[in-house]
């Protein structure tokens, strides 16, 4: 008996070895397995699923489009966004996420999007967007305010991706309308009235204001716990209390918007494009012009707010633009007949190249010379429609790249000149070394001490000056821009002799201009600066318009500023 029950254990010992044995590589094979599959599986979070056939799914996978085969789903996930786990380039599971907002959007930063009708919405760090007809991907910066083209996905109460699945079909444009001159998007306290009843709108409801009364908000008001405030009017214009300028008290059609920062209150004025530029033209060009250049005036203000739909520099404030020179001047001088009708006969028309419209920069006076986008550090085939050429019936044939040959063109006139006996068409002052040196320090930061020598360094394409060194006796410094230059030697306390008698200028009216020194008994006494035109040279010159609109047609004229673009209709704008 003893012996068999040896027998009996060592069997038994024998199986438990196997089993544990087997268990061990069981337990390996399993790890290994596991190993395999965990370096195997991704898991892509927000992609667009463009379209799922039989056993294909096709993905927009942050601008790569991407093919997978799949099991059967559940369900059809194509137009979603969608987090999918793909093992082996299989796709072995999809989380559709469904919950979808949409509205007109109010306000964009990068933290956050305000949607009409929903309120601000916290962005996920990692926000996407696609556009539903391309595999273009954006991020917030392509969110159009004041308009409704996507569709905003969101995810444990944050907006983790968008669809833009509509066009543009731009009516209207959002304006900040800065304080009194122009020198702050912020105020403390606003006051509004009308003629008409104002209908007062925000989250929790509704107030009327009767006409002729004042209605008044500041960050204290109760109407911003949740979000913005709106003002429409029943008949007429808001008149906007708190703020002068050249009509004296402006007045806004279409709505007005105000909300709350911890800087102050913003305005915001929501205006059909068409009645925005009757309010644009007369402030940016005299309405006594010709009318020929009063249109071109229109197309041009017309082109240049269609680009300024999507940039997005006052995305997080809720508007396309503001109201001041930075873009165009808006509701600084009153509406006429002539600038409407410059408005009305050129309704919808923009100057486009390639099919895209162009953002086509004016300015008051040529010195008889253009410049081209070099003048602004951009390449100039990039805008081959902007020309460094001469304003006038004869072509002077000079290189004015170069510092003499543009010193004999500036101290010279040439009458047929478009710009020819225009106020700014040429200009000089006369500053003693205390004199320059003293307003270069103030505007510039800059002490070089007295200034013994001014040296133009480079001029680009049509003359005008990019680099300017200054030389003092405590040193020396480079400006290198044209706005450094106009702000380094303007002086408000000198006068400027022009082609109609002085002014004064805190900023030089252009860098078309030359410095030369004044000498008296063989030491120097100051400087002289000799120039033309008022403004960057870039573009229309719109006194030459007025000038050859009494020849010339208005699309004859724009062709000559903005070479090889076509007058276009505007049905859509596309901002991809």
């Amino acid at each position: 008996m003893k012996g068999k029950f040896i027998y009996i254990y060592l069997a038994y010992l024998a199986i438990v070895l196997f089993l544990s044995a087997a268990c061990v590589y069981v337990s390996d094979n399993i790890k290994n397995r596991m190993a395999t599959l965990s370096v195997n599986l991704d898991i892509y979070k927000n992609v667009y699923i463009t379209n799922v056939s039989g056993d294909r799914l096709t993905a927009n996978m942050y601008g790569n489009i991407r093919c997978f085969s799949t099991g059967k789903l559940k369900e059809d996930v194509s137009g979603y966004l969608c987090d999918i786990t793909v093992r082996d380039n299989k796709v072995i599971q999809v989380n559709k996420k469904c919950d979808v907002v949409t509205g007109k959007v109010l306000a964009v930063s990068e933290d956050s999007v305000d949607i009409e009708g929903y309120g601000v919405v916290k962005l996920d760090e990692d926000f996407i967007m696609y556009d539903k007809d391309t595999e273009a991907v954006n991020d917030y910066n392509s969110i159009v305010v004041g308009y409704d083209l996507q569709d905003f996905i969101v995810a444990d109460g944050k907006v983790c991706g968008a669809v833009k699945n509509r066009v543009l079909q731009a009516d209207n444009i959002r304006v900040v309308i800065k304080t009194t001159g122009y020198k702050d998007i912020f105020f403390d306290e606003v006051q509004f009235s009308a003629d008409g009843e104002i209908t007062v709108s925000y989250s929790d409801g509704q107030e009327k204001v009767a006409p002729q009364e004042t209605f008044t908000l500041n960050k204290e008001s109760g109407m911003f716990a949740n979000g913005r405030v709106k003002l429409s009017v029943s008949e007429g214009e808001i008149r906007f209390e708190s703020i002068t300028r050249g009509v004296g008290t402006p007045a806004y059609g279409g709505t007005i918007e105000v909300a709350a920062y911890d800087e102050g209150l913003v305005v915001v004025n929501e205006v059909p494009i068409e009645d925005y530029l009757k309010k644009v033209v007369p402030s940016e060009m005299p309405s006594g012009f010709n009318l020929e250049a009063l249109k071109c005036q229109a197309v041009c203000a017309r082109s240049y707010a269609y680009t300024e739909l999507a940039n997005n520099y006052y995305g997080e404030y809720g508007a396309h633009i503001d109201d001041s020179i930075q873009y165009q001047v808006y509701n600084n001088s009153a509406r006429s007949d002539s600038t409407d009708k410059a408005v009305d006969e050129t309704c919808g028309q923009v100057l486009s190249y390639n099919g895209e419209t162009v953002k086509t920069y004016y300015y008051s006076t040529s010195c008889g010379s253009t410049t081209d986008v070099s003048l602004w550090g951009s390449e100039s085939e990039n805008y081959p429609y902007f020309v460094a050429e001469c304003v006038g019936k004869v072509d002077n044939s000079l290189l004015l790249t170069d510092e003499n040959e543009f010193a004999r063109f500036i101290k010279l006139s040439n009458e047929s000149d478009y710009d020819y006996g225009c106020n700014l068409y040429r200009w000089s002052m006369e500053e003693s070394v205390e004199q320059i040196s003293s307003a270069f320090k103030a505007a510039t930061g800059n002490d070089v001490g007295m200034i013994n020598d001014i040296e133009v360094c480079r001029r680009v394409n049509g003359g005008a000056a990019i680099e300017v060194k200054v030389k003092g006796d405590k040193g020396e410094v480079t400006l290198d821009s044209e706005a450094s230059i106009r702000t380094a030697f303007g002086n408000a306390a000198i006068d400027m002799n022009t082609m109609t008698g002085t002014a004064r200028y805190s900023r030089l009216p252009s860098t078309f201009c030359i410095f030369e020194k004044v000498m008296k008994q063989d030491e120097l006494a100051g400087f002289r600066i000799t120039g033309g035109g008022y403004g960057h040279g870039i573009g229309m010159s719109q006194n030459a318009a007025n000038k050859m609109a009494e020849s010339m047609t208005y699309s004859q004229i724009l062709e000559f500023f903005y070479r090889g673009t076509t007058l276009s209709l505007v049905s859509s704008y596309s901002t991809s």
